[in-house]
């Protein structure tokens, strides 16, 4: 059975140059499996990380913290009962893949800390679970809300086109699945969609366009897009339409 944590919770970790975060607890099986745990060091659109690998530290109960750096070299966990091993690589795209064992045959505390070699801020975004393939989870990120101009009239023209900015900041590629021409916010909506990205890779930005059709006084309306994001909160847009 697949089990996933992605972190943080709420926004990506953000640390400045030389900062090390703090220690972050993550789920780890009593068997000798792996566990993976995978990165993404998020700082500017569409431009994965340079040369400039995190540390990543890992603690196994009371031991001390180990350093991991992102060489495929494995290094011993001290802890109890034989305590854990660890291993991490650098990926395309600048995504690193953290690879941790549990020796121990029990379920001590595992905690991990990442420490930001690079001269500018980073913002840190992981996923953690004991099937690789699981790792791969998009985060959408929309800027909000979306402000719109319809018509007034049946007989004034076109409403204003209106632009969404899309990022992903997770760690697996992000789809959008909702139609061109389908209306957003409601069956009765005047606002369509008119133009989305097929997908967006990890570190990605793009954009989302939308028509108005006739709007009479303002309108506040609220749209789920059907994403491969299971956090829907994360595809919630909120729109704001008026009149021309």
């Amino acid at each position: 059975m697949s089990v996933i944590q992605i972190f943080p919770s709420e926004e990506p970790l953000a640390l400045a140059p030389g900062q090390t975060g703090p220690l972050v607890e993550f789920d780890m099986p009593i068997e000798p499996i792996p566990m993976f745990l995978r990165f993404v060091a998020l700082w500017t659109d569409n431009t994965p990380l340079g040369d400039a690998d995190p540390r990543f530290g890992i603690k196994l109960g009371e031991g001390l913290i180990t350093t991991v750096a992102a060489d495929g070299t494995e290094v011993g966990i001290p802890g109890p009962k034989g305590g854990g091993s660890a291993s991490c690589r650098r990926l395309s795209d600048g995504l690193y893949l953290l690879t941790v064992v549990n020796h121990t045959e029990s379920k001590p505390t595992w905690q991990l800390r990442i420490r930001n070699t690079a001269d500018q801020t980073l913002r840190f975004v992981w996923v953690n679970s004991n099937v690789k393939s699981d790792t791969l989870q998009p985060w959408m990120a929309l800027d909000q809300p979306l402000s719109i101009v319809g018509r007034s009239r049946p007989d004034v023209g076109r409403g204003r086109v209106g632009f969404v900015t899309v990022r992903n900041w997770g760690t697996g590629t992000l789809t959008i699945d909702d139609s061109l021409g389908s209306p957003i916010g409601g069956q009765d909506s005047p606002v369509v969609l008119v133009h989305r990205p097929a997908e967006i890779a990890p570190h990605g930005v793009d954009h989302l366009a939308f028509d108005c059709g006739e709007v009479r006084s303002r309108m506040v309306l609220q749209h789920t897009f059907a994403t491969n994001d299971d956090r829907t909160d994360h595809a919630a847009l909120e729109i704001i339409a008026d009149p021309l």
